[in-house]
């Protein structure tokens, strides 16, 4: 009995010390907890053991978490809230995790297993924190950002640790991820603790970049966990920091809570940096031991690949670096606007390459690093011939000493496929051409090239809105063309077209920017102005009656003059409201003489 529960509780109480530590250096010794090891110890806790003794662990833990935090003056209620997220955010990211690597027993070696834990302890975090939400009701987002990014950080820079030093006890070994530590590791640390020490304080020039580096050199040369444990030691230094100076960054001029929010952040990003590069390496490694075998299947398969080369119509390329060798397929010739016979070595085709063909050469040259298949296109225009738009699949073989040996390539013609898509490019363009101007004759006045009826009064609409919820001033000035049926009967439709043109032009030049002029009716305009005193709208109304009555000197156009009204927006009013008054005073200037301005009462 007590075998099947020693682990669990050992693992409590390393949950319950850390926890202990952590709250006496943030109430006793005034420091800030920038990561919250515990939610470290508790994926720890259930990564170690096999899921059917998961819920015997969560059974022995809850109690445990929940009596810790009642004892040091949580609230009962909340003590359990908090013990029932933390293991069930413990589950999840160990869960996650397993699956992720494919077992307990194995290390992250690819970018995608690096980007798969993240994602785990943040969807576990945030799962945990989310759980908590309910019991913690007066916290702010700054603490619940501050309270997720501890745990993200416990989690992900103290679960390895600790299955580290578990595996190594359990082994009777020591070291990083291969099981030795050499003495330059230490003294890496100790360089990072001094530079960290100094990059946090000083305020004259900015020594982060430099922190970064040390944990990328750290990840390059030893691997992940050592990239974690320069991490832990910026943040043991930063805590100590928040001891002596009240925050980890001083250098900041920040309060603590702002200064732990950006520390966290860094250190999420430093390790979102360097972890990658370390599995990126190793997955390198893997990849040029995989490639030597591919590289043996392929020359079996060349045969085969022959046939379907000229079934598909695809042209294949190959150039062996070390002998010199080059093996062109007849119709990758063909492609290239080169004579089949020259196949399968026509020697140095550069100089023979019709315009555009220099890009292939440029291509391999730029990627010659690189370990997978690289695609790109170019175009190339043969003597007497179309442009031809070739796309190229290339991959490098590389030797054991992982130098470039050969370079193998293949090229389809897409030339009708490129043109396709440029026509149907030029189709939806010239729709949305259409469309645009489509919508610009639905909102205009054919005539007069002003906003129409329905467009005019839904502007009217937009700005009362807008002076209804935000105040400021709005005018409408109505205005139409005096004695105009006359204007028709005397010298026709065509010279009545004309004239409202010329008043419409004239408006047009008298409004300002933000005004809205349009025509609603037959010779009826109306002038929105918004964010304008009433003394300033009616001097702009009388220059516009003004403007019009000597518009037309010089002009083979009858002279005529406007009668307007003005009315002034009230709260309450609709635009129909507004536009009311206002006709209301126009036919008062009409009433009264014409060729003059009313102000609504």
């Amino acid at each position: 009995m007590w075998r099947a529960l020693r682990d669990p509780v050992l693992a409590g109480v390393v949950w319950a010390m850390l926890a202990l530590g952590s709250l006496v250096l943030r109430d006793m010794l005034g420091g800030v907890i920038v990561v919250w090891a515990p939610a470290g110890a508790m994926v720890a806790a259930f990564y170690g053991v096999r899921q059917q003794h998961w819920i015997r662990l969560a059974l022995v833990l809850l109690p445990m978490q929940a009596a810790t935090s009642y004892l040091i003056g949580t609230p009962l209620l909340l003590a359990t809230a908090f013990a029932i997220s933390s293991v069930v955010q413990s589950a999840l990211i160990a869960m996650v995790s397993v699956r992720v690597l494919g077992g307990r027993a194995r290390l992250p070696r690819r970018f995608q297993q690096i980007c798969g834990l993240f994602a785990a302890a943040m969807a576990g975090c945030l799962a945990g924190a989310l759980i908590a939400i309910p019991f913690r009701a007066e916290q702010t987002f700054a603490q619940f950002a501050w309270w997720y990014l501890a745990n993200v950080l416990g989690v992900v820079i103290f679960a390895p640790v600790l299955l580290m030093v578990l595996r190594n006890l359990t082994s009777r070994g020591s070291g990083v991820d291969d099981g030795t530590v050499e003495r330059s590791l230490y003294t890496l640390l100790l360089g990072c603790a001094l530079l960290s020490l100094l990059a946090l304080q000083v305020h004259e020039v900015t020594l982060m970049p430099l922190l970064v580096a040390a944990m990328v050199i750290a990840a390059v040369r030893y691997g992940q966990m050592a990239s974690l444990l320069v991490v832990l030691v910026y943040a043991a230094v930063a805590t100590a920091l928040s001891v002596v100076s009240g925050s980890p960054m001083p250098y900041l001029g920040v309060s603590a809570a702002e200064a732990t929010l950006v520390f966290q952040t860094w250190m999420v990003t430093m390790l979102a940096t360097a972890l990658p590069v370390a599995a990126t390496l190793m997955h390198r490694q893997q990849l040029q031991r995989e490639l030597i075998a591919r590289n043996r299947e392929m020359r079996e398969s060349l045969m085969l690949f022959n046939l379907a080369e000229e079934t598909a119509r695809i042209g294949r390329w190959r150039l062996d670096l070390a002998g010199g060798r080059q093996d062109y397929s007849p119709n990758m010739l063909e492609m290239l606007g080169l004579p089949r016979s020259l196949a399968p070595d026509p020697g140095d085709v550069r100089h023979r390459m019709p315009p555009g063909g220099e890009e292939l050469f440029e291509h391999i040259e730029r990627n010659r690093e690189t370990l997978d298949t690289y695609r790109f296109t170019f175009c190339i225009r043969p003597a007497n011939q179309l442009k031809r738009v070739l796309q190229m699949s290339v991959r490098n073989e590389f030797d054991r000493r992982g130098e470039r040996s050969a370079v193998f390539g293949v090229a389809m013609d897409v030339t009708e496929q490129v043109r396709r898509e440029e026509a149907l490019d030029t189709a939806r363009n010239r729709a949305m051409k259409l469309a645009t101007e489509a919508q610009k004759l639905a909102n205009t006045d054919s005539l007069t090239g002003l906003p129409n009826r329905r467009h005019t009064l839904a502007r009217l609409d937009n700005m009362v809105v807008v002076a209804e919820n935000y105040g400021g001033p709005l005018a409408a000035i109505l205005f139409d063309i005096d004695h105009f049926k006359a204007v028709n009967d005397t010298h026709g439709h065509q010279t009545g077209d004309e004239v409202i043109q010329k008043v419409a032009q004239i408006a047009r030049s008298k409004a300002r920017k933000g005004d809205v002029v349009g025509r609603i009716g037959g010779e009826e305009f109306v002038w929105l102005i918004a964010g304008t005193p009433e003394h300033a709208v009616s001097q702009l109304a009388e220059r516009l009656c003004e403007a019009v009555g000597q518009g037309f000197a010089g002009t083979r156009l009858p002279r005529v003059t406007i009668s307007a009204g003005l009315a002034y927006f009230r709260q309450g009013d609709t635009g129909d409201c507004l536009l009311g008054r206002a006709d209301a005073a126009l036919y008062e200037a009409k009433g009264a003489g014409r060729n003059q301005v009313r102000r609504a009462a």
